[in-house]
């Protein structure tokens, strides 16, 4: 190790959605919903129908209207209830495609750092199991929890890793199966999460991707926002065990500031300001939030990419979920080169933000 530090490259990102499609129709068919939701209240809420029109919805309608109001979630994507579908195999998923993307052997690798707040087992630790999963048992790393901000938190931790000489090929990987600690009693909750797995590989040689600068990680105490208490504590009905949130405008604003300040401080430390930013992948935690993320930074339409209405909220499996879907041009052409921004706020708060750059031809 010098006293120099390197450059910071990523070889190749991944992502993992499970097949199985939950609509707002099949959430209201369970009673649980069903038995929370105030139809005629979230009917009169209807600010974009005319009161005749929305008078004339079946409750189902009104539902579906009323999540995407609240959330712009039509859909998410739910593992299944079956031996061996867990967060660690989501991982899984996700590692072995970043390593195609990267046309990498996981016999390169040297760490591993998964960010989760729902890992099937805490002993083993998920490190280990996602480790054991792509094959290789004997690679050290470690899980972490930031929440929504943990993609951001653990690319940090492997960008110090590489940068600072300690290792050479990083692989980063974030996933949670929110739909485990989901309150379905809580319609306003239980309609905004969802399922899902993304990874990113950094490493010390040159790749088509590299950051721009160091990844900045913030925290600001708050345990109001959201809040989980952990398996072993609390009372035997076990409803401190699902997600508790809190919403409202304050909340709503809380997010876009943080998000926008994380990011630009971020930049702070790289040659680019925004305007010499392509594209902006904020954590999707609701479309109110990265709708006024994009109008508080005034960027034009397309820059910021919205990505909530058919994954819902997947924690901090949505930053590298949409920016592997953004590299393998599931949202348009890039530039080359593409110089993209990641920012995140999770409960906490945690938050973070990286910039990077792409060239696919390179």
């Amino acid at each position: 190790m010098s006293g120099t530090l390197r450059d910071v490259h990523i070889a190749g990102t991944g992502h993992f959605l499970p097949e199985s499609t939950v609509t707002n129709a099949d959430l209201f068919a369970l009673p649980e919903i069903r038995s929370g939701f105030d139809v005629e209240k979230a009917r009169g809420s209807l600010r974009s129908l005319d009161p005749d029109v929305a008078a004339g919805l079946a409750p189902d309608e009104v539902f579906d209207r009323w999540a995407l109001q609240l959330t712009g979630v039509s859909a998410r994507r739910v593992l299944p209830d079956e031996p061996g579908r867990t967060t660690e195999s989501m991982c899984v998923e996700a590692g072995r495609n970043a390593l195609a993307h990267a046309g990498m052997d996981a016999a390169e690798l040297d760490f591993l750092v998964v960010a989760s707040l729902t890992a099937y087992e805490d002993v083993p630790n998920a490190g280990a199991t996602v480790a054991a999963g792509i094959g290789r048992p004997d690679l050290p790393g470690y899980v972490m929890n930031a929440a929504c901000a943990g993609f951001l938190h653990a690319l940090s931790a492997a960008h110090a890793y590489v940068a600072a000489g300690l290792r050479d090929n990083v692989l980063v990987i974030a996933g949670d199966a929110l739909s485990r600690i989901t309150n379905l009693a809580d319609p306003k909750t239980a309609v905004l999460f969802g399922d899902g797995s993304g990874a990113a590989i950094l490493t010390a040689h040159p790749a088509r991707g590299r950051l721009l600068g160091p990844p900045v990680i913030e925290g600001e105490y708050s345990p109001d926002h959201l809040n989980l208490t952990g398996l072993g504590w609390g009372t035997p009905t076990g409803l401190e065990h699902k997600l508790s949130m809190a919403g409202g405008a304050n909340v709503l604003r809380q997010a876009i500031r943080t998000m926008e300040g994380v990011a630009e401080r971020a930049l702070a430390l790289t040659p680019i300001g925004w305007d010499d930013v392509d594209f902006l992948v904020p954590h999707q935690a609701n479309e109110r939030i990265t709708q006024g993320l994009e109008k508080s930074l005034a960027l034009s339409k397309g820059r910021v990419l919205h990505r909530i209405a058919g994954i819902g909220n997947v924690s901090a499996s949505t930053v590298p979920i949409v920016l592997d879907e953004l590299l393998r041009g599931r949202h348009g052409d890039l530039p080359r080169p593409a110089r993209i921004v990641l920012t995140a706020v999770g409960g906490g708060y945690a938050s973070g933000a990286a910039a990077l750059e792409w060239d696919e031809g390179a």
